[in-house]
């Protein structure tokens, strides 16, 4: 079994399985937001050495990100201000009372100084109602996430960072939330076929964008402050894939669209998440030689129960065991080798096992005599055992959290999960696929043979030849798609056999 490029120089985790297949790492504590907030920190930082989604080596990313310490103690961890606000104080007195009580609880800065505040803002008032504000957009703000790992809305580079964590010995880089699925997502658009057309509307968009809202932020955070060692350890095993061009194409079209950039961020956030999810799934497909593309059958919901509701959530569940079968598979893989019939015909078929796994999985420890004996067999079984439990950690909840997060999977009237479109995810679609109008019909073809969301009855044929479903069951389904659609203002009818979905934006004339 051959290693994946870039396997020989990686240092990282105790398995290098879930890594070989998808890359380092999907991590389901890392929302599709958190996902691009760590791209995009990528993305500036790359920018900044003129190399932004360019790859001169693969795998070898290697950047510098900003942490912006001071932005996110004045936003996260400032506990005094609404206190010394509420005081029947002298403008000057407030500041005077605030700036040594927020000098002494700040974290993570070598010397906590805060003055500078006073000549950018006129009032005390006026600071705190900045503070107000942006506090207010913060990405998932109802978390209780430490205020270190807490982000504002990202209105333009000076509101970028990492996440890290503080404490008393100091800053150190954290990889819960910025769990490298950013990084991911980075590489996936650099081997995308549209990279360099996606650099130009990203470097326009959003990198180069003087937008007020960023001011602000600069204004709060002084002098950009910047990780003090760069991050380098991102792998991804693909050095190209179908999933690559079609996240860029979306991402294109979305940037296309004739709104402000943080209205488009939303939709990029969503499609993102989508196409994460398929790049799991299809590479678990192709671990396991599965022949038929990845599909979904969605349930427009419906009132009460029916055919597609249960079709729908057997879909969930077919598509949610496929990492762990691919994870399985992969590993047993090596037994077909000439290196493990070497191993098991030679005279210490033991040891030469445990040596051949350690080289192909970083599994099992050879300097620890319990775990590396064993017979070849057992060994493997125990390789299984032990990447599936480390399996079901993260990577084997990707699926199921973030096709929630998106608005893909639905409980709602049901005990079972099941892939259930929300509306916001709906209107995704649209203003991503549609240049402003498609016949309905057509719609449902292109959400099928771009994503695989099975909806429409011409696109369940399979079920209905199988006799699971009849045709009526689907051709409702998509009645109520349509009608969901109309509801949104994304669909008129203009006859009985002709309804067309319209894009609420209209594209840019730029290509």
């Amino acid at each position: 079994m051959a290693k994946p490029f870039g396997h020989e120089e990686r240092t990282g985790p105790e398995m290098w399985i879930d890594e070989a297949i998808w890359g380092h790492r999907l991590h389901d504590e890392q929302s599709p937001w958190l996902t691009l907030l760590e791209f995009l920190c990528v993305l500036h930082a790359e920018n900044d050495q003129t190399r932004a989604l360019t790859e001169v080596r693969l795998n070898e990313l290697s950047y510098k990100p900003q942490t912006q310490l001071r932005l996110r103690n004045l936003l996260f961890n400032n506990p005094h201000m609404t206190t010394v606000l509420a005081s029947d104080q002298s403008d000057e007195a407030m500041w005077a009372t605030w700036l040594p009580l927020m000098a002494e609880n700040a974290g993570g800065l070598e010397r906590p100084d805060f003055a500078y505040l006073r000549d950018r803002f006129e009032t005390f008032q006026d600071f705190a109602s900045v503070v107000s504000f942006l506090q207010s957009s913060a990405i998932e703000g109802g978390s209780n996430k430490r205020w270190s790992s807490k982000f504002v809305f990202p209105f333009g580079t000076n509101a970028l960072y990492e996440d890290v964590s503080v404490t008393a010995t100091g800053v150190a880089t954290d990889r819960r939330f910025f769990a490298r699925t950013g990084e991911i997502l980075y590489l996936m658009l650099c081997r995308s076929r549209r990279a360099a057309d996606l650099r130009e509307r990203l470097d326009r968009r959003i990198l180069k964008v003087d937008a007020p809202y960023d001011g602000l932020i600069r204004a709060l955070q002084g002098d950009v402050q910047f990780a003090r060692q760069e991050r380098a350890g991102a792998y991804l095993p693909c050095a190209s894939h179908p999933t690559f061009d079609r996240l860029a194409e979306d991402w294109i079209a979305i940037l296309d669209l004739q709104i402000p950039a943080y209205d488009a961020i939303p939709h990029i956030v969503t499609m993102t998440g989508l196409h994460l999810i398929l790049y799991q799934l299809q590479r678990s497909a192709e671990v396991l030689a599965q022949p038929n593309p990845i599909s979904m059958v969605c349930e427009i919901v419906s009132p009460k129960r029916s055919v597609v509701r249960d079709l729908s959530a057997d879909s969930f569940q077919s598509n949610n065991a496929l990492p762990q079968q691919a994870l399985e598979r992969f590993i047993r893989e090596i037994v077909a080798t000439p290196e493990w019939l070497a191993a098991l015909q030679s005279d210490e078929p033991g040891p030469n096992a445990a040596e051949l796994l350690f080289k192909t999985f970083d599994w099992p420890d050879l300097d620890d005599a319990d775990e590396a004996q064993g017979q070849p067999g057992e060994l493997l079984e125990e390789l299984v055992r032990r990447a599936v439990v480390r399996h079901k950690q993260h990577v084997g909840k990707v699926h199921a959290t973030w096709a929630r997060l998106i608005g893909l999977s639905s409980r709602r009237a049901s005990r079972r999960v099941r892939y259930a479109p929300t509306d916001r995810l709906l209107k995704t679609l649209v203003v991503c696929c549609v240049d402003r109008r498609l016949e309905f019909k057509d719609f449902l073809v292109l959400l099928h043979d771009r994503y695989g969301l099975v909806i429409g009855d011409q696109q369940a044929r399979s079920f209905i030849d199988a006799g699971a479903a009849d045709q009526e069951d689907f051709s409702d389904n998509a009645r109520r798609l349509e009608e969901r659609l109309a509801s949104l203002g994304l669909l008129k009818r203009l006859s009985d056999s002709c309804a067309y979905v319209e894009n609420p934006f209209q594209r840019s004339a730029q290509s």
